[in-house]
C-alpha cells in the first residue's frame, strides 16, 4: 500500500513511542493513531517549543517517570499514554 493510500484510509493506525522534552516537562509519550493525526500531535509540540524524538518500546518501558495518564481524542482518534518526569 503506498504512503498516499495509506493516508486516505481512515481505519489506518500508526503507533510510536516520542520522547518530549519542554522548559518544564520530560516525558515519554506512547501514541497510536491516524497518521495524519499524529504528524499534528508532533507539528504541535514542535510549534509550542518542545523537543521531539522518535524512541522506541524498550526506553518506554525502562523510562523512570512520576506520573502516567492516558489520553483519547475523538478528532481522527488518538490516544495517548505519557509518562512524565517533574523536573
Amino acid at each position: 500500500m503506498s504512503e498516499q493510500d495509506v493516508m486516505k484510509d481512515v481505519n489506518q493506525v500508526q503507533h510510536m513511542f516520542l520522547l518530549v522534552e519542554s522548559s518544564d516537562a520530560v516525558c515519554m509519550l506512547n501514541v497510536a493513531g491516524h497518521p495524519y493525526r499524529l504528524r499534528e500531535l508532533v507539528f504541535m509540540m514542535i510549534e509550542n517549543g518542545c523537543r521531539v524524538m522518535q524512541s522506541n518500546a524498550d526506553e518506554y518501558k525502562t523510562f523512570t517517570y512520576d506520573k502516567e495518564t492516558v489520553e483519547v481524542f475523538d478528532y481522527m482518534t488518538s490516544i495517548i499514554k505519557a509518562r512524565f518526569i517533574k523536573q
